[in-house]
């Protein structure tokens, strides 16, 4: 009956496709459009035929622009179409197959929402750098006289906006209130700065008052945070409102905002990337009633920390560098395994923004000091993709990793448990690894550290490690016998299967032999000689290898 039941389905099933494929591709997309939302039709259609993966990325059916949370009118939508990068990722999806796993789908769904991101940024690139250039021209024909009256209007302009917020706290989690005559005053301001040159100077620390960070936290970052609602009206004018405050003065990136009563000072983008990967005010500690932050105010601050990230470019400051983002966003991100559309748009956002930040300090140079300490998290968490997508895109953390002090506490962490040996098995497996974690330089840490069923598994992968030495000329076996202490017969035992010669000699003319007649060896031999892995003369001058004499 079971059997009957799912022969009917199969048959009607086909029969339905049969129909469909007799439509005109015009209905056909009428059809789909009307089936269900983008990724489920992707995930019902895609793979079929050529036909049906030719009509899901036609663009009169809009999918993108719902995968990529985006009005389909948008320039940056249209500009990102009409690019190379864009035409690769169509191929992508036309040479989908049918599966059960929908894997190759969701690879192709992130790798369309990660290509969109950086094309977004460069363009958002090339608005800041016409924008301050417009800018400076203005500024350098105007007087220093008009120059103190413009700033000076702008300051009191920008101290006095009427928005209602929490007069008691700096950053208390108030849901700010922003009227009619509020917005209208904030979309003043953008003219003062674009059209008649005022900057804003304002104080560094907002322990002096109402500073550019200040601004951001209570006006935007707790109103993203803490609203139900899109808001487009307000969205809008605000994040224009601090694009174009940077663009008056780069430097206002290094005003600085307290992160929790007083504890420690940060910088804007400190903010900004808390909200975008923690998805909620910094401030906000109240768990049970947060709300999921609006996928129209996620949008604008990611375009709003791409500006940022091009201002910290420009300015070329110590205190507000590459480094220290990359540092924060590898402090907060956590790897994932996203669901729904929402969640795989905004995991995929955040690897792009990692994946720029990376990019950006090979491009200038920037040198990554204190990246280890995140790495060794990133190791400590098992976060696989997130390791694998840094050593991949960072010439800067391959040489980081490949520097023996940091190689050897990476091997720490990665052999304090069994799951976390397993992960360093899988990434011996991995290709991306093999010049690293296969090197002869981190076999013998491995031996070192006794790590028999890694030693095991590497040396199966790569034989010819067997006849590395280490600085003194040790092999495998002899550093064994030399420098490594405690219970190693059964290493021992491995290495000489592996073909490891117990009379080949080091750069001090010691061989494993002569290893066996030191005192603190004696209970090594003993081991050997109970467990029939050797047989050795009394006076250690014949000794029997699994009944070979040596």
């Amino acid at each position: 009956m079971f059997l009957f039941h799912n022969q009917n389905q199969h048959q009607a099933h086909s029969v339905l496709m049969s129909t469909l494929e007799t439509l005109p591709d015009e209905i056909l997309m009428t059809i789909i459009r009307y089936s269900g939302d983008a990724h489920s039709l992707f995930r019902t259609y895609s793979g079929l035929n050529q036909r049906f993966n030719s009509i899901l990325i036609d663009r009169r059916l809009h999918l993108f622009s719902e995968l990529l949370y985006t009005n389909v009118d948008d320039v940056s939508l249209q500009y990102y179409f009409n690019s190379h990068a864009f035409q690769q990722i169509c191929h992508q999806f036309v040479s989908l197959k049918a599966s059960k796993n929908d894997k190759q789908l969701r690879e192709c769904i992130r790798s369309l929402i990660i290509s969109y991101i950086q094309e977004k940024y460069a363009q958002l690139g090339q608005e800041f750098q016409s924008n301050i250039k417009h800018f400076q021209l203005i500024r350098a024909n105007l007087t220093d006289a008009e120059k103190n009256t413009l700033d000076s209007e702008l300051a009191h302009a920008f101290k006095h906006l009427p928005i209602d917020v929490c007069l008691h706290d700096f950053y208390c989690s108030w849901n700010p209130y922003f009227s009619p005559e509020s917005i209208s005053h904030i979309k003043q301001i953008g003219p003062r700065i674009l059209t008649q040159g005022a900057s804003l100077q304002c104080n560094e620390s907002d322990e002096e008052g109402l500073n550019f960070t200040m601004a951001l936290n209570k006006w935007l970052l707790a109103k993203a945070s803490l609203t139900e609602a899109e808001d487009r009206y307000l969205v809008d004018p605000l994040i224009q409102l601090f694009k174009t405050l940077l663009v008056s003065n780069p430097v206002l990136l290094k005003n600085r905002g307290f992160t929790r009563y007083n504890t420690s000072e940060r910088c804007v983008h400190y903010f900004l990337i808390h909200s975008i990967y923690h998805l909620n005010y910094f401030h906000d500690s109240n768990l049970a009633v947060r709300k999921p932050m609006k996928m129209y105010w996620y949008g604008a601050l990611l375009d709003l920390l791409f500006f940022v990230i091009h201002c910290v470019n420009y300015i070329h400051d110590e205190q507000v560098c590459l480094e220290e983002l990359l540092s924060d966003i590898l402090s907060m991100i956590k790897s994932s395994e996203p669901s729904t559309p929402d969640e795989i748009y905004i995991y995929a956002t955040q690897l792009a923004i990692l994946r720029i930040v990376i990019h950006e300090s090979e491009r200038t140079n920037r040198t990554l000091n204190h990246t280890h300490v995140n790495l060794y998290n990133l190791f400590k968490n098992d976060q696989l993709d997130l390791i694998r997508l840094l050593y991949s895109e960072s010439v800067q953390v391959r040489s980081l990793c490949h520097q023996i002090k940091i190689t050897e506490n990476i091997v720490k962490i990665m052999i304090a448990s069994r799951k976390k040996i397993q992960l360093l098995s899988t990434l011996l497996d991995d290709p991306l690894f093999k010049s690293w974690l296969a090197s002869s330089d981190v076999l013998f840490i491995y031996l070192r550290r006794k790590q028999c069923k890694i030693i095991r598994h590497l040396l199966r992968l790569f034989p010819c490690l067997i006849n590395q030495l280490d600085e003194h000329g040790n092999d495998p076996l002899l550093y064994v016998g030399l420098r490594v202490r405690g219970c190693r017969h059964r290493l021992v035992e491995f290495l000489i299967q592996m073909g490891c010669n117990v009379h080949r000699k080091n750069t001090k003319g010691e061989s494993f032999v002569d290893a066996l007649k030191l005192p603190r060896n004696r209970t090594l031999m003993n081991k050997l000689i109970e467990h029939e892995i050797l047989q050795i003369e009394d006076s250690l001058t014949s000794i029997n290898v699994n009944g070979e004499d040596c």
